[in-house]
């Protein structure tokens, strides 16, 4: 009765409360042992994506926000993470970032994207955005920004290093967890909304190998932090900020 009452109370202020799923439980599936990029890209795609792809005739614009900031550097050369997964790459510039700095620091390591390439809610907002809604590039009203990416990757010379899974975020961790792959490393930073985020944190943590991290972007963001906030009080852990990014340890 009580939690009727304060929805219907959130909804005349304006407010729209969803009810968070439960995390994502390790399925019983058989592990990927001694995962390889074209392993992974065959149990998703059935073989390489990138073959017979024109990327000449895209130019190489991988744009984005804080995808070039030091903390990558610092916490690749920190974890020397063998496989990381990004939750929300828009046209690659985080992801090509991570790559090259696993190139020079002689790290083979591979990076799993995750992302609808749909576009966040605020990209939907304002038709006269150019890096938002213009960019999503619809065509017949579907947005074609996910070939932007591939065109990005195969641009930078990392097709042997950048796996992407179009899929929405909780899908793919379910798929992951199915298989028991686990990661170094995790980044997340697709949705900016409280709830979104939040369940992001909830199904990707169990993603996370012992000792590595959970990072993200948008700490400025109010529904970033109030999420990233609210999973770490919950679950009794610390946040650190390494320049730009939140972590999280996983001990």
């Amino acid at each position: 009765m009580l939690k009727e009452i304060l929805h219907k109370l959130a909804g005349r202020f304006g407010y729209v409360v969803k009810r968070r799923r439960t995390a994502i439980t390790r399925g019983g599936g058989s592990a990927l042992a001694n995962l390889s990029p074209a392993d992974l890209m065959t149990a998703l795609h059935g073989g390489s994506i990138y073959e017979g792809f024109d990327f000449q005739a895209y130019p190489n614009d991988p744009a984005g926000w804080g995808g070039t900031s030091p903390a990558f550097s610092e916490l690749i050369a920190a974890h020397r993470p063998k496989f990381i997964i990004e939750v929300g790459s828009w046209k690659g510039s985080s992801a090509i970032t991570m790559a090259n700095l696993l190139a020079e620091q002689g790290n083979d390591g591979i990076i799993l994207c995750i992302d609808t390439w749909l576009g966040a809610i605020e990209f939907w907002c304002n038709q006269a955005d150019p890096e938002r809604w213009q960019a999503l590039r619809c065509k017949h009203g579907y947005p074609q920004v996910y070939y932007d990416f591939l065109a990005n990757v195969c641009h930078a010379g990392h097709q042997e290093r950048i796996v992407p899974f179009p899929i929405h975020s909780s899908s793919g961790a379910f798929w992951l967890l199915q298989y028991g792959i686990v990661a170094d490393m995790i980044y997340i930073d697709a949705s900016h909304e409280d709830e979104d985020v939040y369940q992001d944190m909830n199904d990707y943590y169990a993603l996370v190998r012992s000792g590595g991290i959970l990072f993200g972007d948008d700490w400025s963001w109010p529904g970033v932090k109030s999420a990233v906030s609210r999973f770490a009080k919950e679950n009794r852990l610390e946040i650190e900020m390494v320049h730009d990014k939140w972590v999280i340890r996983k001990s």
